[in-house]
């Protein structure tokens, strides 16, 4: 059997060949891919010999050669015919360049310099012609074509149709990856052609209930939630991967050391502190019996301290950008806590939902917003002011209707979730009680009557940030006065279902 081996990811590569053993009778490899079978015993002609030339353009172009093609694709008539100018190949080993390193990123010169062309090429042809060649592009396969060729000296069809499809799926995805990598920094707009990519799926326990199956898909990145490494804990559910989305996008809205605790895709506490101790501190409380269970995000890297404070609490998930090595083995101990690294997405993506016949896309939700324009003739203390931009981050990721309370950097009470917004108040004044005194209000959306400032005005609230918009804004505004409660609008709902 010859075999054309061109890897990037050079993982397991000379095991398999050993394990091969003399089913792999010929080698011919490209540059450094031969050179690493060199240094480790195996000998490996190069793919110089069959093209005349080493490698144009420094390494950009090396196996594009029809003399290499053709004895991919030659097919099983091709192969018998005797006195061709090229070598038929039985096995291609090749896996693309590291495309996804860089596709986080805003560069588009390293990505350009990191899309293979060579390699999709030979793996789409090798796959082609499954019934002749053995298609590897993944070094996780070696070790189940290996045990084929050791107990039965061949590739059966059913294993070649099954790896060509697989390769064909790695080269889909690795294009998709591609295209939405250039696109988002290109265009960055909405495209008329939606490319979605799921790769290294995951079976969960069930989905949000124990009837429904569920799946967790990378989007190919390194990324965000999905592509976050477990340090610790037991398995994963699909309701802990969805919170654990929804807090890391809310905690990374901050600047100062934050901590945000949500329970059923709803942040049920929030805060910005010194350290992270004092953002858990008082995230935790302002609803202690919600945070049970919960699962907790934070922005920088979690310390023993902070971990020491948190083993006092049963949590579900905790998700943080790094973790010191003593936190971890403090964390370990509470040996259900799921404990995940994920690295912050970079810059503003899309969010996709699937509805009946079809999908949903959209800019992700963010916080940001123009200039922010007080409409009272009271204005609120410096102070006040900067409860108010806290206040409204994380109302921007409350399931609407939804008001937050907040003072000194954290979170009173929230009322989320409500089909009316003076009722999503009234639970948020329930739960905070006497705390909502001096504390200021954050709306997801305007207010399309005067009876919630009324409320806030009876309660103590202090000052109100809002959107605006609503055709009742002057009679809004006007009951502000009244009450002398400092209003503000920022321009921008942030509606969230």
């Amino acid at each position: 059997m010859r075999a054309l081996v061109s890897v990037s990811d050079k993982s397991g590569l000379v095991e398999f060949i050993r394990e091969c053993g003399s089913s792999i009778s010929e080698i011919y490899a490209t540059g450094s891919t031969a050179e690493h079978l060199r240094k480790n015993g195996i000998r490996a002609r190069s793919t110089s010999e069959l093209t005349g030339f080493d490698q144009l353009l420094g390494g950009r172009v090396k196996t594009l050669h029809p003399k290499i093609f053709a004895g991919i694709l030659a097919d099983g008539e091709a192969r018998l015919r005797e006195g061709r100018e090229y070598p038929d190949f039985d096995m291609v080993i090749c896996n693309f360049y590291p495309f996804k390193q860089v596709s986080g990123g805003n560069d588009l010169g390293a990505m350009a310099e990191n899309i293979d062309i060579g390699g999709v090429s030979l793996v789409r042809a090798a796959a082609k012609n499954y019934r002749n060649v053995i298609v590897l592009s993944d070094p996780s396969d070696y070790a189940v074509v290996a045990d084929l060729l050791r107990r039965e000296n061949k590739v059966p069809e059913k294993a070649r149709e099954e790896l060509a499809l697989k390769s064909f799926q790695r080269v889909s995805d690795y294009d998709i990856l591609i295209y939405n990598s250039l696109f988002r920094v290109i265009d960055g707009g909405i495209s008329q052609s939606l490319l979605i990519s799921g790769i290294n799926g995951e079976k969960l326990r069930y989905g949000e209930n124990p009837d429904q199956r569920g799946y967790l898909y990378s989007d190919g990145s390194v990324l965000g939630v999905a592509n976050s490494r477990k340090l610790g804990g037991k398995e994963l559910s699909y309701n802990n991967l969805m919170d654990s989305d929804s807090a890391f996008a809310a905690v990374m809205e901050f600047e100062k050391p934050a901590c945000v605790i949500v329970k059923h895709n709803t942040p049920c506490g929030a805060a910005v502190g010194r350290n992270l101790l004092e953002a858990y501190t008082k995230a935790l409380e302002t609803d202690m019996e919600s945070a049970y269970g919960s699962v907790i995000a934070f922005n920088r890297e979690v310390d023993e301290e902070t971990a020491s404070a948190l083993s006092q609490l049963f949590v579900e998930v905790l998700v943080a950008p790094s973790y010191r090595d003593g936190s971890i083995d403090i964390m370990k101990k509470k040996k259900n806590l799921r404990i995940l690294e994920a690295k912050p997405e970079q810059g503003r993506g899309m969010r996709v939902r699937s509805i009946s016949g079809g999908y949903l896309l959209q800019d992700e939700l963010t916080s940001h917003f123009g200039k922010l324009e007080l409409k009272t003739e009271k204005h609120a203390s410096p102070e006040q002011v900067d409860d108010l931009d806290f206040a409204w981050k994380v109302v921007t990721h409350c399931r609407s209707n939804a008001i937050v309370l907040a003072r000194n950097g954290g979170t009173v009470a929230i009322g989320a979730g409500q089909t009316s917004r003076v009722e999503a108040l009234r639970i948020a004044i329930a739960k905070g009680g006497k705390k909502c005194e001096n504390s200021v209000l954050a709306s997801d959306a305007f207010f399309p009557f005067s009876d919630s400032v009324e409320l806030a005005g009876e309660n103590g609230i202090a000052a109100i940030i809002q959107p605006g918009g609503s055709i009742r804004d002057s009679e809004v505004v006007a009951m502000a006065e009244r009450k002398g409660i400092p209003m503000y609008f920022t321009g921008k709902r942030v509606f969230l279902h």
